[in-house]
């Protein structure tokens, strides 16, 4: 009796089993590679391309290029002439002390305007991805239903995935067919909210207020 139960119980946890993997079998699962959506997308090389001009932009407006090669040039010809001067050598020739205080003051302007311009583009640059990722989600949500996907992985979360359930390629197609450009991209993305106006100057009381 009791070997009759436990083959019973072997069999209904067989039978749950392969339940479970027909189930599985027939779940739906695709991947998208956000990175590669982005680099290949044309709105992604639009933010890219926008990035590369602010910083062309930023670099020629804040003299950047004359800056370092300034520094570097100039660094180059005190090197042989500082290293082996103590502070107290160095302090003792005026001349010499000029050009390693300029070239302390250049270095230091360089660095400011090198770390601004660095800032203003990780500022730009998390901009636009929150920006690609608002305008990504309806994208990949549109080929999903249009593939029949139960579930839409990232790339980087899947240790192994085929070729065959990679749906990027049809993700760019769709973002390249509805936001194909920024100004596209900015039709859609949220309005920030409208400024309250400003209180006007209350009147003055008769007399002028004396």
């Amino acid at each position: 009796m009791k070997l009759r139960n436990l083959a019973l119980a072997a069999a209904f946890t067989i039978g749950l089993a392969n339940m479970a993997g027909a189930a599985m079998a027939q779940t739906k699962i695709f991947i998208v590679n956000e990175t590669k959506i982005y680099s290949d997308s044309k709105i992604g090389k639009a933010l890219v391309a926008q990035l590369k001009e602010l910083e062309t932009t930023g670099v020629d407006k804040l003299g950047l290029k004359t800056l370092q090669t300034e520094v570097q040039s100039e660094g180059a010809a005190l090197q042989p002439q500082t290293q082996s001067l103590s502070k107290e050598a160095l302090a003792a020739n005026p001349t010499l002390k000029g050009r390693v205080d300029a070239y302390n003051k250049k270095y230091s302007e360089l660095m400011q305007k090198s770390n601004a311009l660095e800032g203003r583009m990780d500022q730009q640059a998390q901009a636009n991805q929150i920006a690609f990722n608002f305008v990504l989600g309806p994208a990949v949500d549109t080929v999903a239903k249009e593939v029949g996907a139960d579930v839409v992985l990232s790339y980087g979360s899947a240790l192994y995935n085929k070729d065959s359930i990679d749906i990027s390629a049809k993700v760019v197609a769709r973002l390249d067919a509805t936001v194909p450009s920024i100004e596209a991209l900015k039709a859609i993305l949220p309005k920030p909210p409208a400024q309250p106006a400003q209180a006007s100057a209350a009147p003055k009381p008769p007399g002028g207020g004396q």
